[in-house]
């Protein structure tokens, strides 16, 4: 009867334990301020997701969700234009902001675990996460993104794009610009582009749909896994593509051929305004 109790004591414990995980208070913090023309913002959280949107001139408007906050050290800051938020989560802590800001306001946004999201900003800034996925929409800026494991989504975007991937695939629609975009595992997948573009992939494949504007050096790379380019507009390419150990090389644009094999093709496409260098280990190499 005695182990009966017990079981009984240790069960609703057990229980009222989860009950209180689950009903962790969560606070709700807004701040507003008034900034000049030329905005800025840096948000750092250790753990939660980031968001940046944009609202009025001339003012900068802060929400953070904060649960458990008894456990995060939160502050927020304004010297001049620079707006600073500060959420240093402890553990079983969790800050979710939201940054709404004028459309020229220039960012740093970085959290240790979450996501990061940045919709219609046209400015340069940086976005980091340790763990989580990165979204830009309709962006315009010199823009920097790493994640160490994650996603990052773009779409209807223009300017210059820094952006690496510990683990994850990256895919970008409508991007006008240049490009530079580094993966170790996994895919990149851009449709509707036009621009410069550096790829880089260390396991998994490259698909691309778009046009190479004259003058630039493209080059893409797979250490493992296939390569497929399809080239709009007038295409005028000059061509360098290799393949180190297994795969075909097809170019089914009519080119002028100088180098071939089934590794190997070295030749023009129009009058080759634009380089376009594709080398992968073990793939596929396809133009079109």
């Amino acid at each position: 009867m005695k182990k009966v109790i017990v079981t009984v004591i240790l069960t609703l414990v057990l229980l009222s334990t989860v009950v209180l995980v689950g009903c962790a208070p969560t606070e709700t913090r807004i701040n507003n301020f008034s900034v000049g023309p030329n905005p800025s913002v840096e948000v750092t959280v250790g753990n939660g997701n980031v968001n940046l949107v944009v609202g009025t001139e001339g003012q900068i408007a802060i929400t953070a969700d904060l649960k458990n906050p008894d456990r995060i050290d939160y502050t927020v800051a304004q010297v001049g234009d620079v707006i600073t938020i500060i959420a240093e989560t402890e553990t079983g802590s969790r800050a979710n902001v939201t940054v709404t800001v004028p459309e020229n306001t220039e960012f740093v946004l970085i959290t240790g675990n979450g996501n990061v999201d940045v919709t219609d900003v046209q400015a340069s800034g940086q976005v980091n996460s340790g763990n989580g996925s990165i979204k830009l929409q309709e962006t315009n800026g010199d823009i920097t993104g790493n994640t160490g494991n994650g996603s990052i989504t773009m779409s209807d975007i223009e300017g210059s794009y820094n952006l690496n991937i510990g683990n994850g695939s990256i895919k970008a629609t409508g991007a006008a610009g240049s490009f530079w975009m580094n993966t170790g595992n996994g895919d990149i997948s851009i449709t509707d582009a036009t621009g410069f573009f550096i790829l880089s992939v260390g396991n998994g494949g490259i698909s691309f749909e778009g046009e190479l504007t004259p003058g630039n050096d493209n080059n893409v790379s797979v250490g493992n896994g296939s390569i497929t380019m399809e080239i709009t507009g007038s295409p005028s390419l000059s061509l360098d593509l290799e393949i180190e150990s297994q795969g075909r090389v097809r170019c089914d644009l009519p080119v002028t051929v100088s180098e071939q094999s089934e590794h190997r093709l070295i030749g023009t496409v129009g009058n080759g305004e634009a380089t376009l260098i594709a080398r992968t280990g073990s793939g596929n190499i396809t133009i079109r």
